[in-house]
């Protein structure tokens, strides 16, 4: 029996992972491909839906921001007010977030992952109410739900977490095995990256990996800046965030105003203070909770990342308690704060051209993945790649334990992986019982 080179186990076992991988995963890869394509054009369709409660004619002066809010509280009596958007842009109109009216403070603002609150709408320069919306009736509120958990609440998204990590596998592997020997020694070299036109399987082959390599590096921020926020992966990324920013500043949950019993801080007030020191940015601005709770402000605005603060004022003199901003920030939250708003596509067109495409060759690579397979199996077959024992004996040490790690950091593909292996044994144990019998 001929030996078999460690580099060829390696390229028979991604063929078999690959192909599992994108048979079971190709539905959720498609769903959450075209559920991103539409939250991607999130800006426009928000602009053309929502204008009438987002802009309002630029005035000569604004209302002091406490008669704003009593007029939205007005409006919705029996709701608990969350936190408040001032206007920030000439146009823009004052955002007052409420709870829906049986929630709790600190809870049930969502609905099993829904949002179940709403959000009042003011003119900031006669304060008219222009509108009451729940969040779920805000577009950009309703793609990312959908985008997330298909709209099922928080206990469907390990689904699209599942697709997410299968499909960083299925680049990984597919790269491994296109990758082309250089031209000195005999392989394609650079001409890997032209398609061979007019050659059937040979040509979706080539397109396959084509389209998947040019736009490679986006999909992969898009993918990992994604499980980073999912629910699973996402607490190990934000474990792993806590002990290496052990030393980031961060507003504690226990700061008090100092005693007293004096008139504690209005909104205008709060807002005045938080404008002096902060950045140039739309901020969203919490009151005080109890008699001895503190104003808490930070940027309400995601697409600036050198525009993140975090501020906590005392609620009678207007002290700054804690103060925060970008320079103070360590790597790894300068990364997540560039990052994911880059997946959400909030940089801009040039950002949302880039992931309209990544959605599209996400897409194709789905479709190319299906035809090939379904033009090289045989009839009334899976064809799934076959994959001998020697070969996985010959398969590089080094693989378990990169693989057990990735399982650890995505323990949804680890659970997953399991699965498959657990299926991949008994199919072998059948195998050997038919061929003793």
């Amino acid at each position: 029996m001929s030996t078999i080179s460690a580099s060829s186990a390696l390229n028979r076992l991604f063929w078999r992972l690959h192909f599992w991988a994108g048979l079971v995963a190709s539905p959720i890869i498609l769903f959450a491909a075209l559920t991103g394509l539409l939250y991607v054009f999130t800006p426009q369709i928000e602009a053309w839906r929502h204008a009438d409660v987002d802009h309002v004619t630029v005035g000569s002066q604004r209302l002091p921001l406490d008669a704003q809010v009593a007029a939205a509280l007005a409006a919705a009596p029996d709701a608990a007010l969350r936190y408040v958007v001032p206007a920030h842009a000439a146009d823009d109109s004052t955002q007052v977030w409420l709870r829906a009216p049986h929630a709790h403070h600190g809870a049930g603002e969502h609905d099993h992952g829904l949002p179940s609150g709403s959000i009042v709408y003011v003119n900031p320069y006669t304060g008219q109410v222009l509108g009451q919306l729940q969040e779920m009736e805000r577009f950009k509120t309703w793609a990312k739900k959908l985008h997330s958990n298909a709209l099922q609440g928080d206990g469907w998204r390990w689904l699209i977490e599942l697709g997410a990590s299968w499909m960083l596998v299925l680049f990984a592997t597919g790269l491994v095995m296109w990758w082309p020997k250089p031209q000195a020694r005999g392989g394609d070299g650079w001409r890997a990256l032209v398609p061979r036109w007019g050659r059937g399987r040979a040509t979706w082959r080539d397109l396959h990996a084509i389209v998947a390599i040019a736009l490679g590096l986006v999909l992969a921020i898009v993918l990992v800046t994604g499980l980073t926020w999912a629910e699973h992966s996402g607490q190990r990324f934000r474990a792993m965030q806590a002990s290496l920013d052990q030393n980031a500043p961060k507003a504690p949950k226990s700061l008090r105003s100092a005693p007293g019993d004096g008139p504690h801080l209005g909104w205008q007030a709060a807002l005045d203070r938080s404008v002096a020191q902060a950045p140039d940015i739309a901020m969203q601005i919490t009151p005080p909770a109890g008699a001895d709770g503190v104003w808490r402000v930070e940027n309400f605005d995601r697409t600036q990342p050198t525009g993140r603060f975090q501020l906590a004022l005392d609620a009678r003199s207007g002290a700054t308690l804690f103060a925060s901003g970008w320079e103070r920030l360590p790597a790894l939250a300068r990364a997540t704060a560039v990052g994911i708003p880059f997946h959400r596509g909030e940089f801009g067109v040039w950002n949302q051209v880039l992931l309209a495409l990544a959605a599209l060759a996400a897409v194709f690579s789905v479709v190319s993945g299906l035809v090939m397979w379904w033009q090289r199996r045989p009839r009334g077959k899976v064809g799934a790649p076959t994959l001998q024992a020697r070969a996985l004996k010959a398969v590089p040490l080094w693989l378990w334990p990169l693989m057990a790690g990735l399982a650890w950091a995505l323990p949804v593909f680890g659970w997953s992986l399991l699965v498959m292996l657990a299926l991949e044994a008994l199919a072998r144990l059948r195998a050997r019982a038919r061929a003793a019998g």
